[in-house]
């Protein structure tokens, strides 16, 4: 049974790696292009051990977030300022432990005031015990290491461009996770509350509150793809689909803070012995099957085209029903989730392509 056990963990572990594999692979041939090509204009400019021409090519695609650019800038700056306190302090102090460690300092501090990048303070610190240990003053060690950085940083740069990863792709992902995590909260929640069954409610809700690592990829590969379409020409037939991407991304982000906001109250109300009414619990399993539609769409399955109509009609359609009277009279919990309902209606509509204009007037009126 042990062996067995072993077996089937190890599958689960190869399983889980080929995936991540299939989503990276485009970085896998990147970086592999990228490196060979640095080492090698890194040879034909006379240097015969460029090594930091392809690491700083590397790093600079290993960046996410949209900050490529800065970070091949952080990678020269801080080389350059490396050798340089590297050279003078060295140089007129000799070389020892001491001096190392003075000289870490002066770069790290230097680089602190010059800008207020992590990359940059790194590598002025390791430029400088490279010129202290293996690259001593007085050899041509230090200005290749500035070229091969600058060099680095360019092709890394360059193949990003000529073989770009299209930011559609990691966005839409993104989007599709966390729609689908709204989905299957929203089922937890009304099914729980229909019980007052504030356990369930609670642990729907920890499942809620852990979708902030895939706010930050969703933000991050937004970022990404504005950078790779300013980079690369290949993408700029892409770009009324790439804006469309990023103007939906704070709905998709309300849309879960507010489905953490109904299940807080959904909890409230199950503690207080309560159960919303039919109608509310009706609403909310129609908004979770609309929400479970979108991640699927996003995850490439089915045709947006003809399905977000259908999806947004079935939103208006729900916006209308979700007036005043669906909720309990007098108890605020219930009352709260309400208005938290109607919001996530409103980002479900904005999502579907709506303005958040249009997506209010959607709604059924609670006032005169």
């Amino acid at each position: 049974m042990p062996n067995t056990w072993a077996r089937i963990r190890g599958m689960s572990r190869l399983r889980q790696g080929l995936v991540r594999l299939s989503s990276n692979w485009l970085y896998v041939i990147q970086a592999g292009i990228a490196a060979g090509l640095a080492y090698l204009l890194g040879r034909q400019l006379g240097h015969e051990q460029p090594f930091f021409a392809p690491m700083a090519a590397v790093i600079v695609l290993s960046t996410t977030g949209g900050e490529r650019f800065r970070r091949s800038l952080e990678l020269v700056i801080g080389v350059s300022l490396g050798v340089g306190l590297g050279d003078l302090l060295i140089a007129t102090v000799g070389t020892g432990p001491w001096q190392i460690a003075v000289a870490v300092m002066a770069s790290i501090a230097v680089a602190t005031v010059i800008d207020r990048g992590v990359l940059l303070a790194n590598q002025a610190a390791f430029a400088a015990v490279l010129v202290a240990t293996i690259l001593p003053p007085g050899t041509s060690g230090g200005t290749f290491r500035m070229v091969d950085a600058f060099i680095g940083g360019v092709v890394g740069l360059a193949v990003m461009a000529v073989v770009p990863e299209s930011p559609l792709r990691s966005g839409r992902r993104e989007i599709a996770k966390i729609m689908g995590i709204t989905g299957q909260v929203l089922h937890q929640v009304s099914d729980a509350a229909a019980r007052a069954d504030d356990e369930a409610i609670a642990a729907a809700l920890r499942d809620a509150r852990g979708t902030q690592g895939q706010i930050n990829a969703m933000i991050a590969a937004a970022n990404s793809g504005k950078e790779s379409l300013n980079v690369s020409p290949l993408l700029w037939t892409q770009r009324h689909r790439i804006q469309s991407l990023i103007r939906i991304l704070n709905p998709v982000d309300n849309a879960i803070r507010n489905t953490r906001v109904l299940a807080r109250h959904a909890r409230h109300l199950a503690e207080l012995g309560y159960t919303p009414s039919g109608e509310q619990l009706h609403l909310l399993h129609r908004i979770a099957t609309v929400s479970d539609r979108l991640s699927e769409l996003y995850f490439g399955q089915g045709n947006e085209s003809t399905e977000i109509p259908i999806l947004s009609k079935e939103l208006q359609e729900i916006g209308a029903r979700a007036g005043r009277d669906v909720a309990l009279d007098r108890i605020l919990p219930a009352q709260v989730m309400l208005g938290q309902t109607r919001a996530l209606i409103v980002d479900l509509l904005q999502i579907c392509g709506l303005s958040r204009e249009s997506a209010m007037e959607a709604l059924a009126p609670i006032s005169e």
